[in-house]
């Protein structure tokens, strides 16, 4: 993912504190990156080159296009970057390069160059190849760029482009990296940018004539400039020089090449992570440009040089905290770790470093060349004319530092964010940074204050940009009011993913600053992830397990994966199943069957995990998921619905060896398609088929029932209500809900609101009050109603960050603190819901995230008692997760219910039935007050009832009157329309008679306001 063109544009500013001077102003955003990094072991071959521009007298520009001619007075060798300006200059420079490149990557990248004898002079002046101010033309230094390699050529005809890898101009004059107040020139100064293969044959599609090749057959240039000194001007008139290097934007282009993007944002140009990494502006011009920190971890990663240990999925001590150790790279020895890495989700994790400024315990030591001797000079601590916006004690070239980490902020621990999510989405516009609450590479700043990068002014009304400081680093006695040595969902920053869910980690007691610190890691949330991996599939149609996950499943392509927990794959059957296996185990021997074709495919397998297939052709073509229906201990029956209209039973059992042995076989109706079998433990099923012909939908039982059905189906599931009728609950394709009883006397039972798209539902008893309520997504609410189609209370419940819900939620009863029923639903963007089915709350520590959307059904199984939650996601993660609430009881456990496929949910027990006939709590309207055209009137009636309302105004006078009737057992709604009606407070009297007889009456105050 090689970055081609890096353009700094600074605006320096006078600052007061830790804050840093610099302020990126403009930027060049790449249009196409490419997609790898150059290099992860090699060495770098540069080929470089002198060139100045015509004389000129431009005030837009400094110096007149010569080497050395930027000042108006001769300041001797005593500064930084001192003339001349000759190839031994740049070739200390480079000397620079090679060193920081060599110690950054533990010596997986040397760098060797060739800088050309003598000055190459182009043809025109140096604002003829300027591009102009906020532009992103670069055709100019394009131009530019062809001219002197092919100037080069012609003059030095031995020369073999293809020896290199990276080429740079070394021109006269300045960089239009930034401006200082009194100085004059810049605008036309050239900006210093690397300009990639992917740029020049772009910006030259026809004639690439000029452009040399290096040992990839690509182009590439680094345009550096012969200085970043400048001199400004103050209010008397005198003249000073403001001193900066050119090592620092050396270092940050050939880490352009190299492949890493800018890590501040390039859309404003302010820093993103400040003096912790290499490719931020704040960083590369640290110490006023003389070095820049060590690139961070995640650069070192992306390039190959660094492979952090990861921290499992479940953490390994008994208490559930590891405790771990940090080095400093620098003093680090062999078995000692230096960087973690600490999963929130298959997209995101916590990179963890130990970083010190001084490891070495003996201040920086510089070394330099001055008057052509090689010296070096020791700094015990920053201080006037040496610190990290003031080099006046410095002179000659430095070319070497003991410790680059001397240019961080501080010392301790350094917690970093990466989700790679966003980096794959912006890598390829160089973006990565641009949005400081979604960044792709981020610090979380220990203070608790996301500075870096923020704009703050002085008491004089000077600009200055956070660049982060010492209190950013995680360390016992860390100054910050907000610190609280730990990093967790509660913290100030949070431990939270990009999305908002929780990280499931949470770090703690950092001790004091040190070469090596220690730091609790532990898992102090509900949910606990037990398994994390990437699995050898793709986009898996479909996912399920077993009732105790022993093992999961995956179908993809028709082909049967087996997995272990652990998520590593067991064994793959070919044309197994079209649709989704069911899968039991009896006498400890597991049964997998699905249908391919005519085939009924039976798989066993015992703890030692040979499969053995048995295939029953059943003469029809299998058209439903199977579903079993277990008889006995050692007994159970196959159904399963075909092309025909015909649903098949096989009985197997101990007796016949479990082979395939025809029990029933039912003609329905020769003219269906049978889509899905819903079946009960006692013989009774169900089954929905449509005819091709008329596209027609209907639903049968085996009591020879049928109804049609309105609209194409997508999902049904058989249940009883509480008198223990047979119901049925279908989803239709134009998202409308319908319940038949008995295969007959359907009614439409969907929620009014038009504009719901549902994909799926679920079923179980929220409020454990004898009925089940239906479960489904719409967008970005979660929906809960009854049998009536009344939305429960607190429902529906909104996505808090606007994104939306997808896939099938599931419900089961389990207890935490208290027994209840949980609803699991799932986000677009991989975030993991829990809410309580009876207060429609969110358990504290959710969401959580696993980073990317489901690419099939989730599904629950159960490990001793304990509710588990397996997943994969669509890039291909498997997820399993220790829920840490108790199981209880089953409704909706994965794709049609169960493993069994049975799609059929028990009766609610009813453990909170309700037996009040009209209980006044549950008494209400919604929304009140009232701002719209209507309100919704809620009671609940304990038998079927006749509801008369009338409705007063506060002085008695009538106002309207509204009968309906409503079902018992279950919350109804009345709409009272307030269109005409002025705003006020009114009441309404709700009665209700019961076919017992029995009649009651509650008052609610209703407010409308308009």
């Amino acid at each position: 993912m090689l970055k081609h063109i890096i353009s700094i544009s600074l605006s320096v500013l006078f600052y007061l504190g830790s804050l840093s001077a610099q302020t990126f102003n403009k930027t060049i955003t790449p249009s196409n990156n490419e997609l790898s990094p150059k290099t992860s072991s090699d060495t770098l071959k540069i080929l470089a080159v002198l060139v100045d521009f015509q004389e000129d007298k431009d005030p837009a520009t400094f110096g007149n296009g010569k080497f050395g001619s930027m000042y108006s007075k001769n300041y001797g060798v005593s500064i930084p970057d001192p003339l001349p300006h000759d190839k031994d200059y740049f070739s200390l420079h480079l000397d620079f390069a090679a060193n920081y490149f060599r110690k950054v990557s533990e010596g997986k990248l040397n760098i060797a160059y060739n800088v050309l004898p003598g000055v190459i002079t182009v043809s025109k002046k140096i604002r003829d190849y300027s591009p102009a101010v906020n532009s992103n033309d670069f055709s100019l230094l394009g131009g530019l760029t062809k001219e002197v390699w092919a100037i080069v050529a012609t003059q030095n005809p031995a020369i073999n482009f293809n020896d290199y890898d990276l080429f740079t101009v070394f021109h006269a004059g300045v960089g239009r990296e930034f401006s200082l107040p009194g100085s004059l020139g810049t605008e036309r100064d050239l900006p210093s940018i690397y300009l990639s293969d992917n740029v020049l044959r772009n910006m030259f599609p026809a004639d690439q004539s000029g452009l040399p090749l290096n040992r990839q057959g690509k182009f590439n240039t680094m345009l550096i400039p012969e200085t970043e000194s400048r001199e400004t001007t103050d209010i008397t008139g005198a003249v000073s020089l403001v001193k900066f290097s050119i090592n620092g934007i050396i270092a940050a282009s050939i880490g352009s090449h190299l492949g890493l993007p800018d890590l501040f944002d390039t859309k404003t140009g302010l820093s993103a992570i400040g003096r912790f990494g290499l490719m931020d502006g704040q960083a590369f011009f640290a110490y006023n440009g003389v070095f820049p920190p060590e690139p961070s971890p995640w650069e070192k990663m992306y390039l190959g040089w660094l492979t952090p240990v990861e921290i499992g999925a479940e953490t390994k001590s008994v208490s559930g905290t590891d405790h771990i150790s940090l080095a400093v790279k620098n003093i680090a020895q062999s078995g000692d770790t230096t960087v973690i890495k600490v999963p929130v989700s298959s997209t995101e994790y916590y990179l963890v470093e130990n970083r010190s400024r001084d490891a070495l315990n003996n201040g920086s030591v510089i070394t330099y060349y001055s008057n052509g001797q090689k010296l070096t000079r020791q700094f015990g601590k920053d201080t006037t004319g040496f610190y990290s916006y003031d080099i006046d004690s410095l002179k000659g070239v430095i070319t070497d530092v003991d410790e680059f980490d001397w240019a961080l902020p501080g010392s301790g621990i350094v917690i970093w964010h990466i989700d790679e999510n966003v980096i794959n989405a912006k890598i390829a516009v160089n973006q990565i940074n641009t949005d400081k609450f979604n960044r792709g590479v981020d610090v979380e700043e220990a203070d608790g204050v996301q500075e870096i990068g923020e704009k703050f002014y002085t008491v004089f009304g000077d600009q200055v940009i956070g660049e982060g400081s010492d209190v950013d680093f995680w360390f016992k006695g860390n100054s910050s009011k907000l610190f609280k040595n730990r990093f967790d969902y509660n913290t100030l920053p949070p431990a939270k993913s990009n999305s908002g869910a929780a990280s499931l980690f949470s770090f703690s007691n950092f001790p004091v600053i040190s070469n090596k610190m220690s730091f609790d890691l532990s898992r102090d949330f509900i949910i606990k992830s037990v398994a994390s991996k990437k699995l050898d599939i793709q986009d898996p149609a479909v996912f399920f397990t077993t009732a105790s996950a022993n093992y999961f499943y995956a179908v993809v392509n028709d082909s049967l994966y087996k997995f272990a927990k652990d998520g590593s794959l067991i064994y793959k059957i070919a044309d197994f199943s079209t649709v989704k296996p069911s899968v039991f185990t009896i006498n400890e021997t597991e049964y997998i069957a699905g249908g391919y074709q005519n085939n009924l495919n039976i798989l066993t397998s015992d703890a030692t995990n040979i499969p053995q297939l048995f295939t029953q052709d059943a003469g029809q073509n299998i058209t439903t998921a199977p579903v079993i229906r277990l008889q006995s201990a050692d007994r159970f029956d196959i159904l399963f619905g075909t092309d025909k209209g015909t649903v098949f039973a096989y009985s197997l059992s101990a007796t016949n060896s479990f082979k395939p042995v025809l029990l029933q076989k039912d003609i329905l109706d020769s003219t269906y398609t049978l889509s899905q079998i819903m079946a009960t433990d006692s013989g009774y099923y169900q089954a929905e088929g449509v005819n091709a012909g008329h596209s027609e939908y209907k639903l049968f039982d085996s009591r020879n029932n049928s109804v049609i059905i309105n609209g194409g189906f997508i999902q049904a599931t058989l249940t009883k209500d509480k008198s223990g009728n047979y119901i049925t609950v279908i989803l239709n394709n134009s998202n409308q809900l319908f319940l038949a009883q008995d295969a007959h006397a359907v009614r439409n039972i969907t929620p009014a609101q038009p504009d719901l798209s549902i994909g799926s539902f679920a079923l179980g008893d929220l409020r454990k009050e004898g009925e089940n309520n239906i479960v489904f997504a719409s967008g970005n609410y979660l929906y809960a109603v009854n049998l009536s189609g009344a939305v429960l209370d607190h429902f529906p419940f909104e996505d808090p960050k606007g994104i939306g819900f997808y896939g099938m939620p599931l419900i089961a009863g389990a207890a935490r603190s208290t027994e209840s029923v949980y609803i699991y639903a799932f986000t677009k963007d991989g975030r993991i819901y829990e809410l309580d089915g009876r207060s429609g709350a969110v358990t504290h520590g959710f969401p959580v995230t696993t980073g990317s959307r489901l690419s099939a059904s989730p599904a629950f199984y159960v490990d001793g008692d304990k509710l588990m939650l397996a997943l994969v996601t669509n890039n291909n993660y498997y997820f399993s997760y220790n829920t840490n609430l108790i199981y209880k009881n089953s409704y909706w456990m994965q794709q049609n219910g169960n493993p069994l496929n049975s799609a059929f949910v028990q009766q609610a027990s009813g453990a909170a039935m309700i037996t009040q006939f009209m209980p006044k709590e549950r008494a209400y309207n919604w929304p009140n007050p009232v701002y719209g055209s209507e309100t919704n009137i809620r009671y609940y009636v304990s038998e079927d009832s006749r509801i008369n309302i009338k409705i007063f105004d506060l002085a008695g006078g009538f106002v309207a009157e509204l009968n309906s009737g409503a079902r018992g057992g279950f919350d109804s709604e009345t709409v009272w329309s307030v269109n005409g009606i002025q705003s006020g407070v009114y009441l309404a009297r709700v009665e209700a008679e019961g076919i017992s007889g029995k009649r009651e009456t509650s008052i609610i105050k209703i407010a409308v306001v308009k």
